[in-house]
């Protein structure tokens, strides 16, 4: 009965000549680290994906890396906690829309937050397919605690 179901399966595979892509690539998560002697310097990790990912999952991925903070030994300047709720992406626009927990609010400092956010937009314009992004808290635009406001930021001419 078993090899019936293997050799059924067999003859499906070549009937549909749909393709299982097993294909995977490098996908860069861009981030800030403090070396020794107290300088910040830009930084950046590798994982593998499935190169058949959508814009939508990807982001989802390079966001949850960035917030969960797979590097907690060199990132530096990222809140620790934040979830990411949603992503979103409008492919007539080219827009990304992130949308992240209020655990986001839990630093204070200008260093920290200039840092943060250009984390943030590197991560977001290393895809070529996003043209603007917008970074939501709970659903709505609000600005972070030393005021800056990611809302539709251009990220390509």
């Amino acid at each position: 009965m078993r090899i019936l179901a293997a050799m059924s399966i067999l003859v499906a595979l070549f009937a549909f000549p749909q393709r299982v892509s097993t294909d995977l690539e490098i996908l860069r998560i861009h981030y800030f680290e403090i070396c020794d002697a107290g300088e910040v310097t830009p930084a950046e990790y590798k994982i593998t994906i499935p190169s058949w990912l959508t814009v939508e999952h990807r982001a989802q991925v390079v966001f949850s890396q960035i917030f969960n903070n797979i590097r907690l030994d060199k990132m530096a300047f990222v809140p620790r906690g934040v979830k990411v709720l949603d992503v979103f992406f409008c492919h007539d626009h080219a827009h990304l829309i992130v949308n992240v927990s209020s655990a986001i609010f839990d630093y204070g400092g200008t260093m920290f937050e200039r840092y943060l956010v250009e984390t943030l937009l590197l991560n977001a314009a290393a895809m070529p397919q996003v043209g603007t992004f917008t970074l939501l808290i709970e659903g709505t635009a609000q600005p972070l605690p030393e005021g800056i406001l990611l809302y539709e930021i251009q990220l390509r001419c």
